[in-house]
C-alpha cells in the first residue's frame, strides 16, 4: 500500500511540474490525462496481491500446524503404547519374581525335610549298629552296649563264641560255647570282651 501511494505521488509530481504547451494554455497534453487511471489500478492490484500472498501464508501454518499436532498425537499413542509394554513386562517380572521365590522357600523347606531325613536315618543306623554284634571280638562298654544278645539268623553250621574278662587277650575266659544250630543267646556286662563266631548278634 506505501509503495502505490509513492508512485501516485510521484505520479501527480511529475504531472503538475510537466512543462505546458502554448496552444494548451497551460494544461497537459490530453494523453496524460487518459492514463491517470492507471495508477488507482496499480494501487489496487498490489492490495489484491498482498492479501493473496497473507492468505496463501496463513494456509501453509494452518497445514504445518494440523501436521505438527498429528505428529504429537502420534507420539504420545506410541508412548503410551510403549508405557504399557513397560509395565506389562514389570507384572511378568514380579510374578516370575514371587513364583522364583516360593519355589525356592518350597526347595529350601524340602533340603531341610531331607536333612532330618537323613539325620534321622543315621541316628537310626547309630543305634541300629550300636544295639547289633558282627564277626569279631568286642568290648562291652566300648564298643558295645551291656545287655543281652541273640543271634539274628538261626545258626546253620557250627559256630564258636566266647566272653572272656577285658586285658587278658582271652586267657581269663568267662564263659564260652559251640554251637551247632539255634539261636544262641549271650548276656555281656561292662569290662568283658565278647568274641563272635556265630553270625549277627541283635539286643533283645
Amino acid at each position: 500500500m506505501i509503495e502505490s501511494r509513492e508512485i501516485e505521488e510521484r505520479a501527480m509530481t511529475q504531472h503538475h511540474n510537466a512543462p505546458s504547451s502554448p496552444e494548451s494554455g497551460g494544461r497537459a497534453p490530453s494523453r496524460r490525462r487518459g492514463r491517470r487511471w492507471l495508477w488507482p489500478a496499480a494501487a489496487v492490484l498490489c492490495l489484491v496481491v498482498g492479501i493473496s500472498i497473507g492468505g496463501g501464508d496463513a494456509g501453509v501454518s494452518a497445514s504445518r500446524y494440523d501436521a505438527v499436532v498429528a505428529e504429537r498425537d502420534d507420539l504420545e499413542d506410541q508412548l503410551a503404547v510403549a508405557t504399557a509394554a513397560v509395565q506389562d513386562a514389570q507384572g511378568a517380572t514380579a510374578d516370575e519374581q514371587g513364583a522364583l521365590g516360593e519355589r525356592s522357600a518350597e526347595l529350601d523347606a524340602r533340603e531341610a525335610a531331607l536333612h532330618a531325613r537323613e539325620d534321622a536315618v543315621v541316628q537310626i543306623e547309630q543305634t541300629v549298629a550300636a544295639s547289633q554284634i558282627g564277626i569279631g571280638t568286642w568290648t562291652v562298654g566300648v564298643d558295645l552296649e551291656p545287655g543281652t544278645y541273640r543271634t539274628a539268623e538261626p545258626v546253620t553250621s557250627t559256630c564258636y563264641w566266647g566272653i572272656y574278662r577285658s586285658g587278658t587277650n582271652g586267657e581269663d575266659i568267662l564263659q564260652n560255647d559251640i554251637v551247632n544250630g539255634g539261636h544262641p543267646t549271650v548276656t555281656l556286662a561292662e569290662g568283658q570282651d565278647f568274641e563272635n563266631g556265630c553270625g549277627t548278634f541283635v539286643k533283645q
